[in-house]
């Protein structure tokens, strides 16, 4: 692969492209799978920058300051041609204060860069992966305790988990949320956001009422709802059998994804991107917690994110977990006759 297509790529990532560079990679994106195995290594290979991801302010004098410490010592250990001497001299203070770095020698320099270095690739590794731990077990304990919440509502509602609608404001995957805050099953709505996920440095987030969702007008207004108020989460979205449209049962089975991290759309197998695309925390109806690193599981031969017929939308039969993003509504298209 071309530099330049690499480029390209990154700067998809980092967010950097102009719109029209933007739409003529996404559309290349979409008829090349080598290009699509590429943007996948690429955007694992940057996961661990999320966390560092900070704006600095630099000392005042920074510069100049470290100009003076490295002429010191290029003063000190380099013979110089009488012009450079004499240019390494005016970049000098007249009377330097002594400090610490008076009794340094290059070599001391050298050695203290390799500790450091060293400390880099070792410390910072391992404090970076600590951070992604708890982030990760933290995610587990939400969904957890959204899992208690789902089945709580289920044993007051005929064994059913919250449906999602067919038609209306209302028919998206996220509808979830407010069904539960409105029934006074989510007294911390900060359950339904992943520490992983973007949304956890948002701390305005709050889940709408129905009652305000249907009352939106403004159709830009509307696609933020629903696709916010889920949080970071994705949800079942029931299953289409003969035509008929069902709400998901509690049957307590330990294999049905019921919730999870939700799917993402920077890659072709839709990984989430709440944990760098490196995997995801999934909800079953039995209560139980896992983390995937794929959302098609070796152990069986369907995908959680995707229904038995390879689409972002309903499952096909009772027993077809098909988990939908934020504004993911549960039909997306009419079965011909």
């Amino acid at each position: 692969m071309s530099d330049p297509t690499r480029d390209q790529l990154l700067g998809y990532l980092l967010g950097a492209l102009e719109d029209d560079e933007q739409e003529l990679l996404e559309r290349r994106l979409a008829t090349d799978a080598g290009l699509r195995r590429e943007l996948t290594l690429m955007s694992k290979a940057l996961a661990p920058l999320d966390a560092t991801r900070r704006e600095y302010t630099p000392p005042a004098n920074l510069a100049t300051d470290t100009c003076r410490f490295v002429a010191s010592h290029v003063q000190d250990t380099v013979k110089l041609p009488p012009a450079a001497a004499a240019h390494v001299a005016a970049m000098q203070p007249v009377d330097p204060p002594r400090s610490w770095s008076d009794s340094w020698r290059v070599q001391d320099l050298l050695m203290l860069a390799g500790v450091l270095l060293v400390a880099n690739l070792l410390i910072f590794p391992a404090i970076h992966g600590s951070r992604v731990q708890a982030r990760l077990l933290a995610c587990q304990d939400n969904l957890r305790q959204l899992g208690a919440a789902l089945i709580g509502y289920s044993e007051r509602n005929q064994g059913f988990f919250p449906k999602v609608p067919t038609q209306g404001k209302l028919a998206v995957a996220s509808v979830f949320a407010p069904i539960l805050a409105e029934n006074q099953w989510l007294p911390n709505p900060r359950v339904v956001v992943c520490p992983g996920s973007s949304l956890a440095e948002d701390p305005q987030f709050a889940i709408p009422e129905l009652a305000q969702v249907e009352a939106t007008e403004s159709d830009e207004q509307l696609a933020r709802l629903q696709e916010s108020m889920g949080g970071s989460y994705g949800y079942t979205l029931g299953y289409e059998e003969n035509g008929v449209y069902h709400p998901t049962r509690n049957l307590h089975r330990s294999n049905f994804a019921l919730a999870a991290d939700a799917p993402g759309r920077r890659v072709p197998s839709h990984q989430s991107d709440n944990h760098g695309c490196y995997g995801q925390n999934v909800l079953f109806e039995d209560g139980h917690v896992q983390f995937l690193v794929s959302p098609r599981p070796s152990d069986r031969s369907d995908d959680y994110f995707l229904n038995d017929d390879g689409y972002l939308a309903a499952g096909v039969h009772r027993n077809d977990s098909a988990i939908g993003a934020g504004a993911t509504p549960p039909i997306r298209f009419v079965r011909g006759n």
